[in-house]
């Protein structure tokens, strides 16, 4: 092979090795993660923000029958699952767990239960304009559910985005 062809050859190893480098990073490269709750009538995101291993997820609805507050505790698992760590609850009455082994105390007028470790790969959720009320990320109030239409058919999940491009 002659210097030229060579120098060529070079070239164009370099040019694609650049290409599929530039390739990766725009389309491929992991840029994240996301929890995201997509409506599946409407087919689209309602609601984005960025999340990761460690934080903190509370959801509070109104009980639709015993008309009484209920939150809901998670963390965020190292494999990006939601894990159900606590419940806490106004009261017993229709469809609230009043029998589970796990530790549970009274405080500041809610029953805690604590130490559930329940795994949720996603959330999927109907909600209620009326009796689903927000979500908060790490203490801060991050959505409100009742800007939903009711009966709205809601997924709640962590997204790797990919791509900085995208």
């Amino acid at each position: 092979m002659k210097t030229a062809e060579k120098r060529h050859a070079l070239q164009a190893l370099a040019f694609l090795a650049a290409a599929a480098a530039f390739f990766w990073w725009g389309l491929l490269a992991p840029r994240g993660t996301v929890f995201q709750l997509y409506d599946r009538d409407r087919h689209q995101v309602v609601f984005e923000t960025d999340i990761r291993s460690g934080d903190r997820l509370r959801l509070e609805i109104e009980h639709s029958f015993e008309h009484i507050p209920w939150f809901e505790f998670y963390t965020v698992t190292d494999d990006l699952q939601f894990n159900l760590d606590a419940i806490a609850v106004a009261g017993y009455g229709a469809g609230i767990p009043a029998e589970m082994d796990v530790p549970t105390r009274v405080e500041g007028g809610l029953v805690w239960m604590e130490e559930i470790n329940s795994l949720f790969p996603r959330f999927s959720w109907i909600t209620s304009a009326k009796y689903m009320k927000g979500l908060a990320l790490n203490g801060e109030e991050v959505f409100d559910f009742r800007s939903l239409p009711d009966a709205s058919r809601i997924r709640g999940e962590i997204i790797m985005k990919r791509g900085y491009l995208s």
